[in-house]
């Protein structure tokens, strides 16, 4: 499988064709859509610098990205292997504004790349009711994360330094995908 072929099979980008859903509410399981709490509601102004591997069947591919959250929104900058910008999100108001390159595939989600950033760094007290309201419950110690529909484990996240500076992983046990990811603060 190559890159593009990658990128289209990301469950990330949405492999499966879902029901049209807003902007900030993304498939985190089949049938749980999670509706990502808005940045704004952190209150607080983080600037990373990430370096995300994602494997999906086997198959990883590596890009950078780079996220200014702040208690106005939330920025995000990701670019391929290349160094092509593949994605902008922008969240400054009610909806993520999504910039894609025209070489991304079409099934590429932002709401489900805000979605997995959410479950990795988003406060208990933020995720346990937005989890709650999609039909799923949410796990949590310092070190890891669960989440569980139906009585099933859909995600988990393991933290080898929990926070926004430290490393992580996220396995979508559902959708069958993970995402290794390295995080380093940058100066504000």
């Amino acid at each position: 499988m190559n890159r593009r072929s990658l990128l289209l099979a990301l469950p990330l980008a949405a492999c499966a064709t879902p029901p049209r859903l807003p902007g900030d509410t993304a498939f985190i399981a089949p049938n749980i859509a999670f509706r990502v709490p808005a940045p704004g509601l952190l209150g607080q102004s983080v600037a990373v610098a990430q370096t995300v591997q994602a494997d999906y069947g086997g198959v990883g591919m590596v890009f950078e990205a780079q996220i200014a959250l702040t208690p106005e929104g939330l920025d995000l900058v990701a670019l391929d292997g290349l160094g092509r910008r593949a994605l902008t999100i922008g969240w400054h108001g009610t909806d993520p504004v999504a910039e894609a390159a025209p070489w991304l595939p079409e099934q590429v989600s932002p709401a489900n790349m805000l979605a997995d950033i959410a479950l990795l760094y988003w406060p208990e007290a933020l995720l346990r009711p937005a989890l709650l309201a999609a039909g799923a419950r949410l796990e949590a110690t310092p070190e890891r994360r669960a989440v569980f529909a139906g009585g099933q484990e859909v995600v988990r996240v393991e933290y080898a330094q929990p926070g926004w500076g430290g490393r992580a992983l996220l396995r979508n046990l559902a959708f069958g995908y993970s995402l290794r990811v390295t995080s380093v603060l940058l100066a504000p």
